[in-house]
């Protein structure tokens, strides 16, 4: 029946849009708790699971995968060359399969040299931005290609036409904490980063001072309710989200790819740990976490700070 397979492709559309937007809102409300439990949800409502955390549906759905892919073929990430500090120059657009010239190959060396100066330069509390820079590799991307590639011929279906119908979506996380010299979490950080008007205020209550939209969509039991979730000061860090940034990969051959995420400087100086997150909007259980560490040093006092500072 044409009519119930359209009724159902509407309905996973819709479904899907309204978990994108609750996705785009835990991260608005920086809820850490809220954006794991929607990208679980989503990847429920993809494969029709009811428990992302079933050891029993984790093991059918690697075996599923190792059945129809290979063993290579279980989606896996790898996270290699991590780097978080003063953003780098982006290396220049070379055409594909095109031998270098002596010229091309001096200047690609000489910004590789720069690449790591820039990467030894400290952040401060002045710069404008900070860049999550690493390399990530496909585990899967070969495995995948090949198996689509054999289902295309089986159908009679030009392989580079049903190729570029793919998506996978994945959604990288980060928090942050300031540590102390023992290394523990200073629970008296505030959390700011960027902006000092926005220093020692709650990130809720800066919503409802620029009266953004979305906060006033919301009930004033569910803004209580995401209040009392960052009252405590030492768990605060784990709960909240610095960023949320979506990639999605729309070449099924692609093993590796450089993401590059900005975002603002910790607005006092000290030793922070950034914990990112990288989570899998297609796959049940593929889940990729590590932490990288940054020293940042007071740098000379913007012109516009300083007279926020006074307006005080």
């Amino acid at each position: 029946d044409p009519t119930y397979f359209q009724a159902t492709m509407e309905y996973r559309q819709r479904v899907g849009q309204m978990l994108e937007a609750a996705l785009r809102m835990s991260c608005t409300l920086r809820s850490y708790r809220l954006a794991i439990s929607i990208l679980d949800a989503i990847v429920m409502f993809k494969i029709g699971l009811m428990d992302t955390t079933d050891e029993t549906q984790r093991k059918w759905f690697e075996d599923l995968m190792a059945k129809q892919y290979g063993a290579s073929g279980v989606p896996k990430l790898v996270v290699q060359e991590k780097f978080l500090g003063v953003p780098t120059p982006e290396p220049s657009k070379e055409a594909g399969g095109k031998d270098k010239s002596d010229a091309e190959k001096k200047e690609a060396e000489k910004n590789k040299i720069v690449q790591q100066i820039m990467q030894t330069r400290q952040v401060t509390t002045a710069d404008e931005k900070m860049a999550l820079e690493m390399m990530i590799t496909r585990q899967h991307a070969e495995a995948f290609t090949k198996e689509k590639v054999a289902m295309c011929q089986k159908q009679g279906i030009p392989p580079q036409i049903a190729l570029q119908a793919y998506r996978e979506a994945w959604f990288i996380l980060v928090r942050a904490k300031k540590i102390n010299e023992d290394g523990s979490a200073d629970p008296t950080w505030d959390g700011a980063l960027g902006d000092v008007k926005n220093s020692g205020k709650n990130h809720l209550e800066l919503m409802k001072e620029k009266k953004d939209p979305l906060f006033a969509m919301l009930e004033a039991g569910t803004v209580k309710d995401f209040s009392k979730e960052f009252e405590d000061a030492a768990t605060n860090v784990d709960k909240k989200i610095v960023i949320g940034w979506p990639f999605l990969i729309s070449n099924v051959a692609q093993k590796t790819g450089k993401v590059k995420i900005h975002l603002p400087p910790p607005l006092e100086p000290g030793k922070y740990e950034f914990t990112v997150t990288i989570k899998s909007q297609e796959f049940l259980g593929v889940k990729e976490e590590f932490s990288l560490v940054v020293d940042v040093a007071k740098g000379a006092e913007k012109k516009e700070d300083a007279e926020s500072k006074k307006d005080k």
